[in-house]
């Protein structure tokens, strides 16, 4: 599985050049597919270059030290990507969005999101402890993940059940 944490900043490479054509600066995902869609890279140094984005279509691979694209040509200029740039401005960022369950309680609010390299799909969102209601790390599954909202993320109820449940065995005394 691939990680927001661990993409973002990446070197972004292309397999038929083999350059380098910036850097990982943002994932976008799709509240409707409830799925990574697009790669937005910062190209150039700390005070020029500009924002570019990349359909994960065009994504080859996800490895420990860069991302893999097929080719430079894959990359598109903000005017070319207006696909990504509404989804942008829909405003349905996954890191820091509150997340409330189908009955309304309160969870927290997402620190870091895992999907699958292949598929692009939601696989977890991942709650820290300082930013939840149990006060300890929560994993919500993906499939669990009802609304993909400008406001919050919706999700099962069941899914912070089960996360409760697995902090109380956790914290359960040892015979």
């Amino acid at each position: 599985m691939a990680r927001y944490e661990r993409i973002k900043g990446l070197p972004v490479i292309t397999m038929a050049e083999g350059k380098q054509v910036g850097k990982v600066d943002d994932l976008v995902v799709d509240p409707d597919r409830k799925a990574v869609s697009w790669l937005r890279l910062h190209t150039g140094g700390l005070l020029g270059g500009e924002r570019m984005w990349v359909s994960v279509a065009a994504v080859h691979g996800f490895g420990e030290h860069a991302v893999t694209i097929n080719a430079e040509a894959d990359v598109r200029a903000p005017a070319d990507a207006p696909e990504a740039d509404t989804l942008v401005k829909a405003r349905r960022g996954i890191i820091g969005a509150k997340v409330i369950t189908e009955n309304g309680e309160r969870v927290g609010e997402v620190g870091d999101y895992e999907f699958n390299p292949d598929t692009f799909a939601l696989t977890n969102l991942f709650v820290p402890p300082g930013m939840n209601i149990l006060g300890q790390s929560m994993t919500i599954p993906g499939d669990k993940v009802l609304t993909i909202g400008e406001d919050v993320i919706v999700v099962a109820a069941a899914a912070v059940i089960g996360s409760a449940a697995m902090a109380d065995i956790g914290n359960a005394p040892t015979a």
